[in-house]
């Protein structure tokens, strides 16, 4: 049986461990865009040596951050000073109301937007999927399998007794810093729950290395997480991409950008266009298994069914960025910490529906303390350990909502082809409360942090994509009972046919607030199993 996976992020990935394990070596159809031959160097070398040791020169191309020039805009995260994760074939802003040459975010990297991720992670709440044709049982017992060889930090604590364990390996968990601990100490004494509303802390789940195993380099604690781990401790699709390849496990094809994929009759043919030489030819596969990303998925499908003007729906988690200015101190450690989300709040609002809020706290990390005046160079100015000092008083909470509350994207196809590969137009739908909803949750966010002594800092809070980093999915959602022309059944397949299966958010009914990149992997290994358990 000849196997083609179409993308390299997480969910191909998720794909990818089920039909490796059948004994199958599938096809990877990838564009596969990686960090420029110069930085791939600065890495290596700075991951041969502890950060005590590394150059100032070396320092400076780790945390070169060109959108950090901006006074007003969050800066974004870069991988060693570069952008290359992100897509820049159409960088139009996508518009309120009216279609433009747009679309939104996507990645063509290898190992896609997990290549300058945060690693975080949460297993789905039974109330946030109940509109899946799945049951959380079935979702968990994949996420374990798909967690079986990647270190993840995962302490026991309360908020296991809402979001269960996946690995229960205390071993792995990552140490926080003195002032990491207090806060989660302190905010663990702010929550105040009732039935209908519930509020829980507890340390940030990551999917990080907290410690050496064989070749494999943990978290040394250097403070520039936001920048990409030169040691490779925070999990990205792309090492186990290569891991597979090495062990000749998977043939990889990079560099290709597919057009449009048609059944006919037991065979699927992939039409791809190389992105580089022009190259055009067809790929025909048994099985194909399509995990491009929400957009790029999305535009596959309407290409290949010739739905031309078709309106496709992206959903989209809510939420905003909220800084607070604390009456207490907690001492900041950087650079010798690990700055990914520290501590994760979750809690219900009743006055909105039955779905989880999620939050993630952190003291600023580096790219916000940088926007204070500390960075490598200044840490022992006056100027510096002035911002150590007060970035000690200040915390972040970026908030993220179900997708029941948040906005939609509407995508289609025109007329206009780049070497046969259609150009997206999108308009962006705001969902219609979206200032209650934000109204409401800020409202009972500064009334969790106002019982510790922090007050929100109002003018600063930030509601744009780039500073909360929406997820998107649910253009082709899965269904019991598929009825639309969008619509797939439990297998991710589409139009009725038989050989094909999304895998990628695409699939996703609905987007859970939690961090769902371990979520996508786990239900595209639960398809692909499932497509070949008789094979």
């Amino acid at each position: 049986m000849k196997v083609v996976v179409v993308g390299s992020g997480l969910s191909a990935v998720g794909a990818l461990k089920a039909i490796v394990k059948t004994g199958i070596k599938p096809t990877v159809i990838d564009v596969g865009r990686q960090l420029d031959p110069e930085r791939q160097k600065i890495k290596l070398r700075m991951s041969m040596i502890q950060p005590m040791n590394w150059s100032d020169d070396n320092v400076k191309s780790l945390a070169s951050n060109f959108t950090a020039d901006s006074k007003l805009a969050l800066p974004k995260k870069l991988v060693l000073g570069s952008d290359y994760f992100y897509s820049s074939d159409n960088s139009e802003a996508v518009k309120s109301g009216s279609f433009s040459r747009s679309s939104p975010s996507y990645s063509l990297a290898l190992g896609g937007f997990s290549a300058g991720w945060g690693a975080t992670f949460l297993p789905p709440a039974e109330s946030d999927i109940t509109d899946w044709p799945v049951s959380r049982d079935e979702i968990l017992k994949h996420m374990r399998e798909c967690v079986q060889n990647i270190s993840i930090s995962e302490p026991v604590d309360e908020l296991s007794k809402f979001f269960p364990s996946l690995k229960n390996n205390s071993s792995e968990v990552l140490k926080l810093s003195p002032g990491q601990s207090k806060l989660l100490r302190t905010l663990r004494g702010a929550a105040r729950s009732s039935l209908g509303s519930p509020e829980v802390f507890g340390q940030a789940r990551l999917m990080t290395q907290s410690k050496n195993i064989g070749d494999l380099k943990g978290c040394n604690y250097c403070g520039h997480c936001s920048a990409g781990c030169v040691y490779d401790a925070i999990y990205k699709a792309e090492l186990e991409v290569n891991q597979m390849r090495f062990e000749q496990q998977i043939e990889y094809l990079g560099g290709w950008k597919v057009r449009t994929i048609v059944e006919s009759g037991s065979a699927v043919i992939v039409s791809v266009v190389n992105e580089h030489s022009g190259e055009e030819k067809n790929i025909e596969a048994d099985r194909l298994f399509l995990a491009a990303g929400a957009v790029n998925t999305t535009r596959i499908m309407l290409q290949s069914q010739n739905m031309s003007g078709f309106e496709a729906t992206i959903k989209q988690t809510g939420g905003f960025l909220q800084p607070f200015v604390s009456a207490v101190h907690y001492p900041v450690a950087w650079p010798n910490q690990n700055t990914q989300s520290n501590v994760f709040l979750e809690f219900k609002e009743r006055k909105l529906s039955d779905r989880w809020v999620h939050v993630q706290v952190s003291q600023p990390n580096e790219l916000a303390m940088s926007k204070l005046g500390l960075h490598h160079s200044t840490i022992n100015s006056v100027r510096g350990k002035l911002a150590k000092f007060v970035s000690g008083n200040l915390l972040v909470a970026i908030v993220n909502t179900h997708s029941d509350h948040g906005s939609k994207y509407v995508v289609r196809i025109g007329d206009d082809f780049v070497n046969g590969v259609a150009q997206l137009e999108s308009k962006q739908i705001l969902h219609p409360n979206q200032k209650s909803v934000v109204s409401v949750l800020n409202s009972r966010l500064k009334k969790i942090f106002r019982r510790k002594g922090a007050v929100a800092l109002g003018f600063a809070r930030q509601e744009s994509f780039a500073s909360v980093g929406y997820h998107f999915g649910s253009s082709f959602p899965m269904s019991a009972n598929p009825k639309l022309p969008t619509d797939t059944d439990n297998l991710g397949r589409p139009f009725g046919w038989k050989h094909v299966h999304i895998v990628d958010t695409s699939v996703l009914p609905s987007i859970p607030g939690t961090s769902i990149g371990l979520l996508a992997m786990a239900n595209a290994h639960r398809i692909a199993s499932e497509a070949l358990e008789n094979y």
